[in-house]
C-alpha cells in the first residue's frame, strides 16, 4: 500500500511539473506562420502597453489599421500602419522580414511575434525592442470589434506579459484607405483622402523608438507615404 501511494505521488508531481500555467499557454507563439497568415488589411481592435503615455497617445486616433503586403519576389514584407487622427490620415510603411513565428524590422531592431489566440479571424501582436522585455500588445482583426470573450483573452494575454494598460478602439469611427492614390486623373474618395492628410509627424513610437531617435535614414525617409 505505502508503495503504491509513492508512485502515485510520483506520478501526480511529474505530471504537475510538465503541466503548463495559463500564461505560458495564452503566450505561446504561433507555430508555421506564412505571409497568407496576414496577407491584406487588418483593423485595430486593441493595443496594451507598458508606458501608459503611449496609450494616451494611441487614444488621439480615431481608428487603426495595418497593410500586409509582398510586391516582389523578395522574402521581404511590406508592413504599413495607418492612423487616422482628427480628420487626418498618416502612413507609416517599414520592410520587415518573416522569421519563425514572426517578423523582424532590421532596421529599427523591433521583434514582432504573433501569439495564439481562439478568435479564428484575428492576429495578436507581440512588439519587442529587447528580448524578453514587450513594449506592446496589439490585437488586430478583420472586424471592427471581437466578441467580449475574444477581449478578455486579448487582456489576459496582455496581463501575463505586465502590459496592463489596455485602449479599446471605437468600431465606429472611420477607417483610412489602405492607400492613397497619387496619379488619379480625376478627384476619387482616395484622393480627397489625401488632401486630407498633413506631413506626417514621424511618430515612431508605434514601430518602438521615440520621436526624438536617430535621423531617419534616406531608404526610410522614401518610405514615408504620408
Amino acid at each position: 500500500m505505502f508503495a503504491l501511494c509513492v508512485i502515485v505521488l510520483f506520478c501526480w508531481a511529474s505530471v504537475s511539473h510538465s503541466a503548463p500555467t495559463p500564461c505560458e499557454n495564452l503566450i505561446r507563439p504561433v507555430e508555421s506562420l506564412s505571409f497568407h497568415d496576414v496577407k491584406g488589411s487588418w483593423a485595430l481592435v486593441s493595443v496594451s502597453a507598458a508606458d501608459p503615455n503611449y496609450l494616451e497617445k494611441q487614444k488621439l486616433s480615431d481608428s487603426g489599421r495595418a497593410f500586409f503586403a509582398n510586391y516582389t519576389d523578395r522574402p521581404e514584407i511590406s508592413f504599413t500602419r495607418i492612423s487616422n487622427v482628427g480628420d487626418s490620415c498618416q502612413y507609416m510603411r517599414t520592410n520587415i522580414t518573416l522569421e519563425g513565428s514572426g517578423f523582424v524590422d532590421p532596421q529599427l531592431n523591433i521583434t514582432m511575434t504573433l501569439l495564439r489566440r481562439s478568435c479564428p479571424d484575428c492576429i495578436v501582436v507581440r512588439l519587442d525592442k529587447i528580448p524578453g522585455q514587450p513594449l506592446r500588445l496589439y490585437l488586430f482583426s478583420r472586424r471592427r470589434a471581437v466578441e467580449a470573450k475574444e477581449m478578455e483573452e486579448f487582456k489576459a494575454q496582455a496581463e501575463c506579459l505586465s502590459l496592463s494598460e489596455h485602449h479599446v478602439m471605437d468600431p465606429t469611427k472611420e477607417l483610412c484607405p489602405e492607400q492613397i492614390s497619387r496619379h488619379a486623373a480625376a478627384p476619387t474618395e482616395a484622393t480627397t483622402e489625401a488632401q486630407k492628410c498633413r506631413p506626417c509627424k514621424f511618430d515612431m513610437h508605434v514601430l518602438g523608438r521615440s520621436v526624438l531617435g536617430p535621423p531617419l535614414s534616406s531608404e526610410q525617409r522614401r518610405n514615408i507615404i504620408c
